[in-house]
């Protein structure tokens, strides 16, 4: 419990960091298909195999390891995502994630005569086309710090490819699980504790600005099939005034919230629905032998800029 007490205050301090405003966005397109069918929620969910990335802290429980190859495309396709995660389990689980984004075809212009001022006779043309790229790998790790109470970090790293111009980023993540009893969990995960760094070729840089995640769930059965259920409440409380882009605003504080619910009618078949801040969500997942495969659903957020399709495939040992 000490070191619980350590790393509190290590985050309290490190929440009033100046950061820059959306620094850190690259960071929270989230693996897991199966946590997006469930409104964007997971840091109680140790089922998934991205339970890493969601919260750290769930690698001391389950000893089970597993590969998850997902595809993700947001936007009707201008966006797309490609992740890997391995779950390697024993006595000291750990788990690793590959997050790959790209905008394709990408047009950047140029007047006809670059020397000359733009005019009738000198006018914007396309020069090149070009593809944005960011390469993330994560890490994670928990361990238990009594019967009830898990902690657990998540160091990462970037590389970023922006019209021509990169960068790298480095930061980690912090995250609890504590085990209340009766089905319910308490689970949180402050990102980017100490600020994410992302440091640009030409010299510049940003920091990306502490946030914290906090989530409730149930897990238990219903019935007198003992059908299994599971519930989840996240909230997403950010140190900066998001303004419209958060559903919540406080002044300077802003934050999302996603809530999503799981049913699993036979053992092989996953139902899952939720809201994702402004968002509808739904998926199915299923379960053979070791084999799994989800897909998952967003409607059109209200920005109006399309649905958002995932599906992964996995494998469990």
């Amino acid at each position: 419990m000490k070191r619980l007490y350590i790393l509190i205050i290590i985050a309290l301090f490190a929440l009033p960091l100046v950061g820059t405003q959306y620094a850190g966005e690259i960071f929270r397109l989230a693996p897991g298909v199966s946590n997006q069918a469930m409104g964007g929620t997971g840091l109680g969910y140790d089922g998934s195999l991205a339970a890493g990335w969601w919260n750290p802290a769930l690698l001391a429980g389950s000893p089970e390891s597993g590969a998850e190859l997902m595809r993700s495309e947001y936007f009707e396709g201008l966006l797309s995502q490609n992740q890997i995660s391995l779950v390697l389990g024993g006595k000291n689980r750990i788990s690793f994630h590959l997050n790959h984004l790209a905008i394709d075809k990408i047009k950047l212009t140029q007047l006809e005569n670059p020397a000359d001022s733009l005019s009738n006779d000198n006018r914007p043309i396309v020069w090149k086309t070009v593809t944005n790229q960011d390469f993330i790998l994560s890490a994670a790790m928990g361990r238990k710090l009594g019967e009830r109470v898990s902690m657990g970090v998540a160091p990462k790293i970037a590389y970023r490819d922006l019209a021509g111009n990169s960068g790298y980023g480095f930061g980690a993540d912090m995250g609890v699980l504590w085990d209340v009893g009766k089905g319910i969990v308490a689970a949180g995960n402050l990102r980017d504790f100490f600020g994410t760094m992302l440091l640009w070729q030409n010299g510049s840089f940003e920091t990306a600005i502490p946030s914290m995640d906090l989530e409730t769930s149930w897990q238990g059965v219903v019935s007198k099939k003992d059908i299994p259920v599971r519930l989840a409440l996240r909230a997403e409380l950010f140190a900066e005034d998001r303004g419209e882009a958060s559903m919540i605003q406080m002044g300077k504080v802003t934050a999302d919230l996603h809530g999503g619910v799981m049913v699993m009618p036979i053992p092989s078949l996953l139902l899952m629905s939720g809201y994702d801040v402004d968002s509808f969500t739904a998926g199915i997942g299923i379960r053979w032998v070791g084999l799994g495969l989800d897909y998952a659903f967003k409607g059109k957020a209200s920005d109006g800029l399309g649905n958002t399709h995932k599906v992964s495939a996995s494998y469990r040992w």
